[in-house]
């Protein structure tokens, strides 16, 4: 009674998944027509129903081979109508298709790559051995195993002579939002949170890491790289970039310093977004604000959190002992609005008992929700005509007055317009008509 109603609770489009009730297969028999031919459970499926939809079931010619979902009379039927032409069938064709049953509201999208792969694999096991059409009595079986395993595990292996299909359901990730040329990656795995791959021990500064120049506004110095294993299998635009995410370079540096076209670079990161393997954070710079979020009263109770933090801040460093949590949270507490980063640097760069970089600690606070960068988005509050568009470089202070409209913060204002952070401060502070609003 209690799950029934709280399955009332969910309706179509709500986004969550559910169980697979039922699989069955469905095929056109010479002399009865489209029906279920092994299903389990059995008699999950009626024959009413079935009778009632038996046209989407074993469709057309126009819509075999091809991905499709039934959502009708309680039911969310995801199938892949399979048609092999050969003469050895009473009709020259035999039409068959294993489907998935789920409840109505059920988001079913993950269900269909699998779906489509068992549909090819039972396709050669029928020209093979016409294992489908032959009624084989292994059917019910490997039905069963299909359901226990993919709803317990999400994954299953089925043996079938010398062939072996191995199936697991993959999880539907949102499409990760667009990335900026301002946004900074992050590899997740750097930062004590699950990725793909392993990590490798980080390599000393060399005497030529520390003659390059920073080229960029930042004011803050290139750190050495958070490594990971670019021998992997990535490929080969995601090896050329990997080791220049390091957690200070934004896009667009990334793009100039490797030399891809910036549109592939924030593809490639797009990507790695969307699979986990990083996640993108504003620029720091010491002129940042920074303010707590409620997420950092877990750091108070999370142990794990606590070692993770401790081990990645003083990665690299030659202090020998773990700082006192103590300071790391009087650290973090103090990033509020209306002090920087500079003036929280500033103030403990006497105390020797701080043995970590600061910037590490932002870094490694940011990825996990305990801090939030504060941005400015200038605002021009006269009321000058809006351009229909601009180009990527602009020149003048007035080019970039058409920037400040509260949309753009001034991140993104210094790499569309090419200057540096400073410049555009002045800019700023120069111009009474200007306002700047944090958030």
């Amino acid at each position: 009674m209690s799950s029934k109603v709280m399955e009332t609770r969910y309706y179509e489009g709500c986004g969550r998944e559910g169980p697979i009730r039922c699989i069955f297969l469905g095929e056109f028999h010479p002399v009865a027509g489209p029906k279920i031919s092994c299903q389990f459970p059995e008699d999950y499926i009626s024959k009413e129903f079935f009778d009632s939809i038996n046209a989407f079931i074993i469709p057309k010619l126009l819509i075999h081979n091809t991905t499709m979902t039934i959502n009708a009379l309680g039911h969310k039927i995801v199938g892949y109508p399979i048609r092999i032409d050969n003469s050895r069938y009473e009709r020259n064709v035999y039409v068959f298709n294993l489907c998935f049953v789920c409840d109505s509201w059920s988001k079913t999208v993950q269900y269909e790559p699998v779906v489509k792969k068992l549909g090819e694999h039972l396709t050669i096991m029928e020209e093979e051995t016409r294992f489908v059409s032959g009624c084989s009595n292994k059917l019910p079986t490997l039905l069963a195993h299909l359901l226990h395993d993919l709803n317990t595990h999400r994954k299953a292996t089925l043996v079938e002579g010398d062939t072996v299909m191995h199936l697991k359901v993959l999880e539907v990730r949102k499409d990760p939002s667009p990335v900026h040329d301002h946004d900074v990656p992050v590899l997740v795995a750097s930062v004590g949170l699950p990725r793909p791959g392993r990590l490798r021990p980080l390599r000393q500064p060399t005497a030529e890491d520390a003659e390059q120049p920073n080229q960029e506004h930042l004011d803050v110095e290139d750190d050495q790289p958070f490594e990971i294993d670019i021998t992997a299998d990535w490929d080969l635009t995601t090896r050329q970039l990997l080791p220049f995410m390091n957690g200070y370079n934004h896009v667009s540096k990334i793009a100039a310093d490797t030399n891809v076209e910036k549109t592939l670079v924030k593809s490639c990161i797009q990507n790695l977004v969307y699979y986990g393997v990083i996640t993108l954070i504003p620029v720091l710079k010491f002129s940042n604000m920074y303010r707590a979020t409620p997420n950092l009263s877990r750091f108070f109770s999370d142990q794990e959190l606590q070692k993770s933090c401790l081990d990645f801040i003083t990665k690299g460093s030659e202090a020998k002992d773990k700082p006192a949590l103590s300071h790391v949270l009087e650290i973090l507490c103090s990033l509020q609005q209306g002090t920087t980063l500079r003036a929280v640097c500033e103030r403990y760069s006497n105390n020797s008992a701080l043995s970590f970089d600061i910037r590490r600690l932002v870094v490694f606070a940011q990825l996990h929700g305990l801090i939030k960068c504060l941005k400015r988005y200038p605002v021009y509050i006269r009321n000058l005509p809006r351009p229909n568009g601009f180009a990527n470089r602009v020149d003048t202070s007035v080019g970039v007055r058409k920037l400040f409209t509260g949309r753009h913060c001034t991140d993104e204002i210094c790499c569309m317009a090419r200057i540096d952070l400073p410049t555009l401060e002045q800019i700023i502070e120069d111009d009474p008509n200007v306002a700047v609003i944090w958030r």
